[in-house]
C-alpha cells in the first residue's frame, strides 16, 4: 500500500536510519529514495512524515 506524507510526497526511511525521511520514487517495482541514498538491499519503510532529506528536497 502506498501512502502520502502531509506534503503529498511518498516518504520513507532507508535501512537503519529512521531519522532521515526521503522522498520515495518508484524504480521498477521497488520504492527507493529520490536522492539515491542507501544500498540496493536496504529496506525502505514508508512513513506519513514530511520529507526532511536535504538532497531529496533540493532536486
Amino acid at each position: 500500500m502506498t501512502h502520502s506524507a502531509p506534503d503529498g510526497r511518498m516518504a520513507g526511511t532507508v535501512g537503519d536510519d529512521v531519522i532521515t525521511v526521503h522522498e520515495l520514487v518508484w524504480v521498477g517495482e521497488n520504492q527507493r529514495p529520490k536522492c539515491g541514498d542507501g544500498d540496493p538491499d536496504d529496506e525502505v519503510v514508508e512513513w506519513l512524515r514530511p520529507v526532511n532529506c536535504i538532497d531529496c528536497l533540493g532536486e
